[in-house]
């Protein structure tokens, strides 16, 4: 079952954010009692400022279980920040936060 904790603070008309996801982020390449464990990982993520785009990063499977990003990005107290991710077995997940 995948999670987003977002934190997001505004200092200086620059955003910090911080995401930790909670995301098996399995290759498919380990073995659990001979046989392979299936991929499921992140494949992609989106951060959006005030609903515009503001990062796009392509994710591979080598990241570990439970990643952690944190970005800055321009903005102020009061933006709208989401982060969201679609892994390899379809599904997305998005969460949003005002900062502080």
């Amino acid at each position: 079952m995948a999670k987003i904790k977002i934190k997001v603070k505004s200092r200086k008309n620059i955003i910090t954010v911080r995401a930790l996801i909670k995301h098996p982020m399995e290759t498919g390449n380990r073995k659990d009692k001979g046989k392979l464990v299936p991929a499921n990982h992140i494949t992609d993520l989106l951060v959006t400022k005030n609903g515009e785009a503001a990062i796009k990063a392509d994710i591979g499977s080598t990241i570990s279980t439970n990643p952690f990003f944190q970005f800055k990005i321009p903005g102020v107290k009061g933006d709208a920040i989401s982060v969201s991710f679609n892994d390899n077995h379809g599904k997305s997940l998005s969460t949003t936060k005002k900062s502080k």
